[in-house]
Formats: structure tokens, sequence, C-alpha cells
């Protein structure tokens, strides 16, 4: 489902249920971004929609598609980052066509006779404050839009054109370099992985236990992410963004004068929800994160070339629906690094120069194509068509190539896909990266 897709569903669902509300916030304000790559950023687009309230996600471009395999070259990086959902639109909710929902509904969260609300998966318990329920109905739909947030708001209601009340729970990856207390410069660039950020007037604290918060203040709307460190065990095999976990609360109709209780309510909830399973010191079996949160690790996918021409491609799935990939020296030295989607165009190319201290540099090109292509012609201006078979990797739905070393000064000109049967899929001509590798 696409983004507008959702965003109209979202907004014809709101305006159907609450007609006349005005100045209600929408849960998606806070902006995620994607990481990126050392050779190129990674950016965040925020998407701002008002109907009586405000929607808003961060949006990027992509594109992308890989069992290992020897072949005898390397790539370049594009800016990348992420969609979010708007509020899930209930099943059947129109704007364009009917909304099919990913994922089965989830039976209703457990909540004890004292009104305790525990998420294993997310590290956290907490009592439901005096006259606030759990948002069910609310809760449900993001689950099957593969957010398993909690909602609460008073009487478990859904927002209205009189209820602007209400707090989403959730667990997030925010960047190292903005963590509550411990800020930490160079860890930004995970590639892949997903992130939330804070808007609006940034303020900190510290929570009776000595967990350290940082708030996001935009009036309407207080966000507080609390460190909540992802612990598992062995260390080797867990998630790379594991440190940056935070407990994220996203705290609804704080604006103006009637806002003050529901600012206090919200912090004293955030002093009390307690740490529970992955959010302490492991003792024994670790307790899994939501699927999802955290980008897989890296796997080589491909390797090539020998001495200071020896190539490898890796790929991990991020933490949406996306897929990164990279190419890079083996001695780790990255070439490029790039988002894809399986609906992204599985047609591309790059460029890459491959200095080296004993001999003179070379160029790589590498690509990827649809899990169909076997094999690619790669034409050189004034030298005879270089063809290279692809290889994959089980559970990345993109076939590599790769052709390498070339002479610094070569020039491509153009790249043909064809399948086993030696039917041509697609032609390019365009090459991201650097055209000329010549000193």
């Amino acid at each position: 489902m696409t983004l507008e897709e959702l965003v109209r569903a979202a907004l014809a669902e709101e305006a159907k249920a609450e007609p006349g509300e005005a100045g209600a916030y929408e849960r998606f304000l806070g902006r995620r971004r994607r990481g990126a790559l050392a050779v190129a950023a990674s950016t965040g687009l925020a998407v701002a929609l008002v109907l009586a309230l405000a929607v808003a996600g961060a949006l990027v471009v992509r594109r992308g598609d890989g069992d290992q395999g020897q072949v005898a070259g390397p790539v370049v990086p594009s800016p990348t980052s992420t969609v979010t959902p708007a509020t899930p639109p209930a099943a059947g909710a129109t704007g364009g066509g009917p909304v099919e929902t990913t994922l089965p509904a989830p039976p209703p969260v457990p909540v004890s006779p004292a009104g305790v609300v525990h998420r294993e998966r997310q590290g956290f318990e907490l009592t439901l404050p005096k006259g606030w329920k759990v948002d069910q109905s609310t809760t449900r739909s993001y689950a099957q839009f593969g957010q398993p947030w909690l909602v609460i708001s008073p009487g478990g209601r859904r927002l209205s054109g009189n209820e602007e009340r209400r707090i989403t729970i959730h667990t997030a990856v925010t960047l190292p370099s903005e963590y509550p207390g411990k800020p930490v410069k160079g860890h930004d660039n995970l590639g892949g992985q997903s992130f939330s950020t804070l808007s609006g007037a940034k303020s900190s604290g510290r929570r009776p236990d000595g967990r350290l918060f940082t708030v996001g203040d935009q009036g309407g709307l207080v966000t507080y992410m609390i460190a909540w460190p992802y612990r598992c065990e062995p260390v080797d095999l867990c998630p790379e963004a594991r440190p940056w976990r935070v407990l994220q609360l996203d705290v609804e109709g704080t604006g103006r004068q009637k806002g003050l209780k529901v600012r206090r309510l919200a912090r004293a909830l955030v002093d009390s929800i307690r740490p529970i399973t992955n959010a302490l010191p492991p003792t024994g079996a670790t307790v899994a994160e939501e699927p999802g949160l955290f980008a897989d690790a890296a796997v080589v996918v491909g390797r090539g070339g020998q001495g200071d021409y020896a190539w490898e491609m890796l790929a991990r799935k991020g933490s949406g629906h996306d897929y990164w990939i990279e190419t890079r020296r083996q001695n780790g030295e990255l070439y490029m690094g790039e988002l894809f989607t399986e609906q992204d165009d599985k047609n591309v190319a790059w460029i890459h120069c491959a200095p080296s201290k004993e001999r003179v540099t070379a160029m790589l090109v590498s690509g990827l194509g649809s899990e169909a292509v076997a094999k690619v012609v790669l034409e050189v201006q004034g030298n005879p068509p270089v063809e290279v078979p692809t290889f994959r990797k089980k559970g990345f739905p993109f076939s590599f190539w790769v052709v390498a070393p070339l002479p610094p000064d070569a020039r491509p000109v153009a790249f043909t896909s064809f399948d086993a049967a030696g039917q041509r899929i697609a032609r390019g001509a365009s090459f991201a990266g650097y055209p000329n590798c010549t000193p």
C-alpha cells in the first residue's frame, strides 16, 4: 500500500468519525530517518497534511534487489529515507479504494485487575492512570499495519471531536547523536536502520531510577524518549542499534490551559513506567524485541577479485520494508551503500574507482536486477562488450552482478540484462557513481 493510499484512508476515517474536530494532533508528528552510508548523507522529508488534524510522516526515496557467488566490481550511494504511515485506517475505510490491512487483527491487550499492562517484547510494563484505559481499537489498528504500539486514553475511547487526550507508547531507535543523556557522535550511519527524532522545544530529565530522558514539546504534542537500551545475549548476535533503543511516549492533548493536567499525568507516567525483560540485564533466555524495529545484520551476498581489487557485496533487511545494499573492498572500505524496496527499479548500475598503492587505479562496475536476471552484458565504448553472470542470496529479492577490474579510462555506456533463456529483460544507460576514474 502506498503512502498516498494510507493518508487518504486515514483522512477519510478521521473526517467521518470526528467531524468538527479542531487542533487534534495525529501520532506521527515525529520524524524518522533511515540510517545512510558513508559516501552519502541520509535525509528525511517531513510531509504534513492538515484536515482538522496534522499527519506527518518521514518520506524517503529508494530503489532496489539477492545465493552467494564468486563473480568478477563496485557502486555509489544516493540519499535515503523512510515512509511512515499515517494513523492506521480502520479496515474498510475508503479514499481511493478499499483499504486492506497487512496483518490479522491481534487479540485485545490484556489488562490485569489492578490495571497493569505488560509489553514483554518491548521491555516495559505500566499501571494505567486513574480513569485511563487501553484504546483497544486504535492499538489493534496500529498492529495490523506493523506498528505494535500501545495506545491509552480516558476511558479507552478513540479521539473524537471533543476528546484530544491520548498517549501512544512504543519502543523506537533514536539517533546515537541524540540519545538521552549520552549522545554519541559518529554512529548515526547505521545502514538500513530507521530512527525516531524529536521535534519542538527540547529539554531533558532523569527518572527516579536514574534513567535519562529527553523531551520534544510542540505545544499540542509532547514526546518523551526514555533511555531503554535493548539487552540480549550473545552480544555478537545482537542488533547493531541495540544501545540506541528508547521508550517513546507521544502525548496528545497537551495544548493550552486544559492540557496542563495531561502534561502532569504524562510526566508521572514517565517516572513510573517500569523496565522488564529485555530492558534489564539478561538473567536467562532473552525476550526478543518486536520484529522490524532493528535492521538485520549485514550478510555477504558475493565476493570476487584479487589483491587491491578484491571486492564484496553485502545486504541486510532494513528495519522497515527495505533492503540495504552496499559494495566495498574486502578490507572493509566502503564504496557505496543504498536503500531499496522490492517495488523500486531493479535495473540499476554504479561505477566505482578502486585506487591501488601498487598498480593503477581500476574501475569497478556493479548493479542490481530482478530475480529473473541470469546474466548482464556491459557495453564499453571502444571495447568489446563484457558478459557477466549474476549471483543471488536467499532472502533477498534481487540478482547482483559485478564487472571488475576495468581500465580507469573505460567508458561504460549501457548494460542489458537477460534471463536464463537468453531473453532480454531490461537495458539501462545511466550509471551512478564516478564516470571518470583517471587520476
